[in-house]
């Protein structure tokens, strides 16, 4: 092998190793060759120093290893590789930066570190054994892999201080995934100005305030705000709209930065909505110019999911006719799905047509095609009637741009939906999907969708072959609780289709749980019953604040179905429990201990959840007037579903891992609890401040409480 050069980095990373610890520590060098020195190999050499520095032993500390980043430009499509090529010399290569840091988290990995988006994992013992001989080449089985992130919930990253987003970016990183999409709603992460007007960004969560100041439980264990759950430098000036919006843009751009900074690809998505192509050409422009770190732009059409305006065939015609040519206006496939009178198409179709006409407007500017790769088309619909005839739509009307999809709710729609939608190897090609990692309609319970998300890549590589898919990100809002999906998103993206069973059983052999077929098993029944609440019990724990002004969904879920899903969360925390008594490792005892406790809030949940839906048997006069006696039974209803409530709450406060969990303590608060006191005010006369209390004794929860790990 060829004499390496140590550069500026290798010397910088020899010294600080040395500085690092006493005068015995190893010395850990890292050189580049062919790569001129950046902030991605920059990463790449400080964490092999620190993490390779952590592994060693009494027996090897006083070895010295030396890791060498070289650049080839034959390895494409992100390929990189990882081989011993000396006595403790190491060469990791790839074809730009990020890949070649890949080949490091990978190396890492073979000595028995396991990276989850959640952090770092080490077990007591490395192996360093298996790295002798190791010649390894990687080609991802997915060339853009990642993650879509709404930013629009309290307990996903967009309430979390900055330091800790960064922290959760490099995290994906080291999952190896290497792009990052932000989807921003109107209002929320940038500006728009408009002649003398603007619109203001920093309508955080949709604008709906989320109080902390009434609930002593929040004040006492959700760190950084006082009064209102926001991001922490927005809650001092959050009543200055102006102030407010300079605040969010910040964030965001120090994210935006960051993720480039460590390698990630960026996606800014954003919906015109009904706005003209001229009006949707001025946003797209005015975004480019706030966050000019983008590498891509999406223009995305609202949900569409049943509940957008009424329209008529002849409406849907004529916007047909307005935005596309006239042999696509009269398309069989694009008119398939047209009725006399309809919701959702007509606002599909248009919101197509003035996106596609403004992607085009864009791509005739040459300072917007400067500043970003692609500009692409999105479609968010769930509505399987509907999908081939949108995405059809879409590819005849912008043939050469990237088309975005995201086709259902969770991935085992996704998977299905693909099927029907994406036909050819071209449109494959020419298509972006999203799936989904977390359903936010089940934000309140456990969830677990690694089997759609393996039928997914399944299905993709039927259609192509085996040969490397395009692109697939994930949709998710909780970190701590996806821990387990996130991690078989990010390897069946990077090595391809992964065997469930094997995914675990290898899963927890790294985190030191014994039993494995157990905890296969375990994980495969909390992804049968998401599954099963997924399609039966959709939006039961939908965290939107609106969701829970009314009646919410208390007075619309089957009992039939409650039942079902609860007595199957019961089957998996009492396995559980049983690999809990067999567990004797830090890892998987703190693992298992978390996934109890969430299964045991998701049961207490579904209890409080299911004595609301009691309510809608509370009888009314032709009037609409209420008994008085109805009007106590139904207070009564309502102040044990919130003492239920309390309980969810004070369980889940015992483990709050990161700042989404805090987020999610803060969600039930404003949303499911709030709609249960407005029940109770409604119904049963109680004013909404009211403490909860009740004749009839609440139920203890069934499984053991879960502790973390000490």
């Amino acid at each position: 092998m060829k004499q390496h050069r140590l550069s500026r980095l290798s010397v910088v990373l020899f010294f600080s190793a040395l500085l690092a610890g006493s005068c015995s520590s190893p010395s850990v060098e890292v050189s580049l060759d062919g790569f001129p020195p950046s902030s991605v190999t920059d990463l790449a050499g400080k964490e092999l120093t620190d993490l390779w520095i952590k592994a060693l032993s009494e027996e090897n500390k006083n070895d010295r290893y030396v890791f060498v980043l070289k650049r080839d430009t034959a390895h494409r499509d992100g390929t990189f590789a990882y081989a011993m090529t000396g006595n403790k010399q190491f060469t990791l290569v790839g074809g730009d930066a990020v890949s070649v840091l890949h080949a490091a988290y990978s190396l890492l990995e073979e000595i028995g570190y396991t990276f989850d988006i959640t952090g770092v994992t080490r077990l007591e013992k490395f192996d360093f054994a298996a790295i002798e001989k190791i010649d390894k080449k990687i080609t991802p089985h997915v060339r853009w892999r990642g993650i879509r992130q709404h930013v629009n919930f309290p307990m996903d990253i967009s309430s979390y201080p900055i330091g800790e987003a960064k922290e959760y970016l490099k995290n994906l990183v080291r999952l190896r995934f290497n792009k990052l999409t932000v989807h921003s709603y109107p209002g929320q992460w940038y500006e728009v100005v408009d002649g003398d007007s603007t619109e203001y960004a920093g309508h955080f969560f949709y604008g709906d305030t989320h109080y902390m100041y009434d609930n002593e439980l929040l004040k006492a264990k959700v760190r950084f705000n006082d009064s209102i759950f926001c991001i922490p430098e927005a809650e001092p000036v959050y009543d200055d709209k102006k102030a407010r919006s300079a605040v969010a843009i910040d964030w965001m751009k120090q994210l935006i930065a960051y993720a480039k900074e460590i390698g990630l690809r960026v996606q800014f998505s954003f919906e015109p909505r009904t706005a003209t192509p001229e009006r949707a050409v001025s946003i797209a422009k005015q975004i480019l110019n706030t966050y000019p770190d983008i590498d891509e732009l999406e223009l995305i059409g609202e949900e569409t999911g049943g509940w957008a305006p009424s329209c008529t065939g002849k409406e849907i015609k004529a916007s047909l006719q307005k935005y596309f040519s006239p042999e696509l206006a009269k398309d069989p496939i694009v008119t398939a799905p047209i009725r006399p009178m309809q919701t959702d198409l007509n606002q599909l179709y248009e919101q197509i047509g003035i996106n596609a006409t403004a992607i085009k407007l864009l791509e005739k500017d040459a300072a917007v095609t400067s500043n970003v790769s692609e500009i692409k088309l999105g479609i968010y619909c769930v509505m399987p009637e509907y999908i081939p005839a949108a995405y059809y739509l879409a590819r005849k009307t912008l043939p050469e741009n990237k088309i975005t999809l995201l086709s259902s709710h969770g991935s085992d729609g996704v998977a299905h939906n693909f099927d029907l939608t994406v036909k050819t190897e071209s449109d494959l090609d020419k298509t972006e999907i999203y799936s989904w990692i977390e359903f936010d309609g089940l934000m309140y319970l456990q969830q677990n969708g690694v089997a759609g998300i393996e039928e997914l890549i399944r299905n993709a590589d039927r259609l192509n072959g085996g040969k490397q898919l395009p692109s697939i990100l994930f949709n998710h809002w909780r970190t701590a609780e996806n821990r387990t999906a996130a991690r078989y998103a990010a390897l069946a993206t990077l090595y391809g289709e992964i065997p469930a069973q094997q995914f675990y059983e290898t899963y927890a052999a790294r985190l030191g749980i014994e039993d494995k077929a157990l905890f296969a098993q375990t994980m495969t029944k909390i992804n049968e019953v998401d599954s099963y609440a997924t399609r039966a019990l959709g939006n039961i724990g939908f965290c939107w604040v609106g969701a829970w002004r009314n009646d919410g969904y208390y007075r619309r879920m089957s009992f039939d179905n409650m039942e079902k899903a609860g007595k199957m969360y019961l089957e998996a925390g009492e396995m559980l429990t049983e690999l809990l008594s067999s567990t004797t490792s830090v890892a998987g005892t703190s693992y298992l201990n978390f996934l109890g406790n969430r299964v045991l809030c998701t049961l207490t949940y579904l209890k409080a959840f299911y004595e609301a839906a009691g309510t809608r048997t509370i009888k009314k006069a032709p009037d609409g007037t209420i008994s008085e006696a109805e009007m106590k039974r139904a207070a009564e209803i309502c102040n044990r579903s919130l003492l239920l409530f309390d309980q969810y709450m004070e369980t889940h406060s015992h483990m709050l891992p990161d700042r989404g969990t805090e987020g999610t303590l803060v969600s039930v608060w404003n949303g499911p609890i709030r709609g249960v006191k407005l029940l109770r005010n409604t119904l049963g006369g109680v004013p909404f401040e009211d403490m909860p209390s009740s004749d009839m004794p609440i139920d203890a929860p069934p499984l053991p409480i879960f502790q973390e790990a000490k």
